[in-house]
């Protein structure tokens, strides 16, 4: 029999008796145009459905049931299966699980198979709900994907209606329960990922049990994105499998390879580098020196100085402040620090318009400084508002000071000083617990010494620069002061690529996030390498080319002046950190370092 066809015109013309309170059909309408949404179930019948219909699954006032009593229960797992096989779709559904605590899960990629209970067992893939979510080979592999950090536990809802879609594409499923992306998972066996039914699976027991389904609208080679998600964090997991990122962990083992040659040609001490994708840090790597003289090894636990690599995170702080209402972008700086009132162009002429917090997040604002402070942040800025601008507000671009004086205006609107901001708001609530303006001592015995190249170019010695020199007076510098570890900076840029949230953390609203990682600076020219333009704090990729090559169009970032870089790639979804401690090379920002570590990890993408 042939599916019903459910496109938004014919949904609309539904009885409202067949879709009463159905979340499902609602959600035809952010469905991509592209595809064509089905509805698997007609909310009368199961028509185009096959298994125990007389003994275990029926359907009742528009909803399926499946139920057994304590007496009549399968000995093993009976699906519910449609008569037609799907590979790649795209399913929205919701699910109750009514009476008992067992799971229930819909099944996919697979065949039926017969077993203790007859024909109607399933071998394949199993997506489980409402409780002990994850994914469960039926293969023989068992469970393969675990919700580990809780993400799903915390919005499931055991006992009531589910809203749910799953996105199975390839050989990766992703799986949203009531908004909240909960598990994103590639086979690291595809050649088990092969066209079959989908089974609504009644768990096998010696309890009372029914389940209920309703929605089921499915489309087929659906565009890789969730429609239903509102979060997509679904937790960082902190030693992935490459595989189920659907990456090479062949490919993966030669960034240390490439990173070691950099160390032999002395072009770095040392260096520590880690590649995550779709929530998974799935190469994390030391190579070389982090003290030459010591003899002390490079770890991945090394602490260096981020230098500009801060100024994303100011930014961050700026637009938690913005979310909460205390602020807009554009806002007179002067509203804030009132010296700004009376800042004047090179040659003392009034500017057109005052700078804007705006300005100061996306090097628009004129203001030129080496950007060291000089005694308090509060200070700092009175200082920045008596120089004179090097051209109008909004007129160009020129890279600057100007996230230090975000920083003192987070200081002004939240009453706090800006390291204690950043601590509460940002670095206790994503874990990270490495990063800070002041290093304790044993963070100190941790740290990367800077290195630069001999006069003849063929070794290194000890560099030195005024960021390395921390005092107990030395005040947060929010456009270079942060020290900080790999590890650390995986999760604040995860909590962007997630949207602003991290394990049910949330930082910054979507609309801040998208406001950080679009392009702000419009048709201006830009640094620090070709084809790029402005956000808000963070450097854009708009055309990519050179070093960016293999990088998507909408990648976001910054670099550090001793060559730290820190790149996320919301298509690819993949993030790429380089830590190293070096100067005088050159820009960082277009080294061979930053452009291997990138061109090794795009390489080894999968699916």
């Amino acid at each position: 029999m042939k599916l019903q066809i459910v496109s938004i015109a014919a949904a609309m013309l539904l009885t409202a008796s067949v879709y009463a309170d159905d979340w499902s059909q609602e959600q035809v309408f952010k469905i991509p145009g592209n595809e064509v949404p089905v509805s698997l179930f007609n909310g009368k019948d199961l028509d185009g459905w096959e298994g125990f219909t007389d003994k275990y699954f029926s359907v009742e006032n528009g909803i399926i049931i499946g139920r057994n009593s304590q007496e009549n229960a399968p000995k093993s797992s009976t699906y519910l299966l449609t008569k037609k096989s799907f590979k790649n779709f795209r399913l929205i559904f919701e699910s109750r699980l009514v009476t008992s605590e067992m799971h229930s899960g819909i099944a996919f990629w697979g065949k039926p198979i017969t077993k203790d209970e007859g024909p109607f067992t399933f071998q394949g893939h199993l997506v489980m709900y409402p409780s002990a979510y994850g994914y469960y080979d039926l293969f023989g592999r068992n469970s393969v994907f675990k919700d580990t950090l809780g993400v799903a536990q915390t919005v499931g809802k055991q006992h009531d209606w589910n809203r749910m879609e799953i996105l199975a594409t390839g050989h990766r499923i992703r799986h949203v329960v009531n908004g909240q992306l909960v598990a994103d998972w590639s086979d690291p066996q595809p050649e088990t990922c092969g066209p079959g039914p989908i089974g609504l699976q009644l768990h096998s027991n010696k309890v009372a049990q029914e389940v209920q389904w309703r929605g089921l609208i499915l489309t087929e080679n659906p565009t890789d994105q969730l429609v239903t998600a509102e979060s997509r964090d679904a937790g960082l997991i902190v030693e992935g499998n490459p595989a189920e990122s659907g990456l090479d962990a062949a490919e993966l083992k030669k960034i240390d390879a490439r990173m070691q040659h950099f160390v032999d040609s002395k072009q770095t001490s040392g260096a520590v580098t880690l590649v995550a994708r779709r929530g998974r840090v799935v190469h994390l790597g030391a190579v070389g020196k982090a003290d030459i003289a010591a003899d002390r090894a490079m770890k991945t636990d090394t602490v260096f100085a981020i230098a500009s690599m801060t100024k994303p995170i100011t930014a961050a702080s700026v637009m938690i402040l913005q979310d909460e209402g205390k602020l807009k972008l554009d806002d007179p700086v002067s509203m804030y620090i009132p010296a700004f009132k009376d800042t004047k162009v090179t040659g003392g002429k009034t500017p057109s318009r005052e700078i804007t917090v705006r300005d100061c997040l996306m090097h628009t604002n004129g203001l030129v400084s080496d950007q060291r402070n000089v005694g308090t942040l509060e200070n700092t800025a009175d200082i920045l508002a008596k120089s004179e601008l090097a051209f109008e507000p909004g007129s160009k671009w020129q890279y600057g000071p100007g996230l230090s004086v975000a920083g003192r205006v987070v200081e002004v609107v939240s009453g706090k000083s800006f390291d204690e901001f950043l601590t509460e708001r940002i670095f206790a609530p994503l874990e990270m617990n490495q990063t800070t303006f002041r290093p304790s001592q044993e963070q100190f015995d941790r740290l990367a010494l800077l290195y630069q190249p001999t006069a003849d170019k063929k070794d290194l010695e000890r560099g030195n620069h005024w960021l390395y020199e921390v005092t107990p007076e030395t005040s947060p510098n929010p456009s270079g002061g942060l020290y900080s570890v790999a590890s650390d900076l995986v999760r604040f840029y995860q909590m962007v690529l997630n949207g602003g949230d991290l394990n049910g953390k949330r930082i910054l609203s979507a609309d801040a996030v998208k406001q950080m990682t679009s392009l702000q600076s419009g048709e201006l020219s830009t640094g620090f390498t070709p084809g790029n333009g402005w956000g808000l704090g963070f450097c854009l990729v708009r055309e990519p080319v050179g070093v960016t090559e293999m990088l998507s169009p909408g990648t976001f970032g910054h670099g550090g002046a001793f060559g730290t870089q820190g790149w996320i790639d919301p298509k690819q979804e993949m993030i790429f950190i380089l830590l190293v401690a070096r100067q005088n090379f050159g820009g960082g920002d277009s080294s061979e370092l930053r452009a291997d570590l990138q061109r090794v990890s795009v390489g080894a993408i999968r699916d």
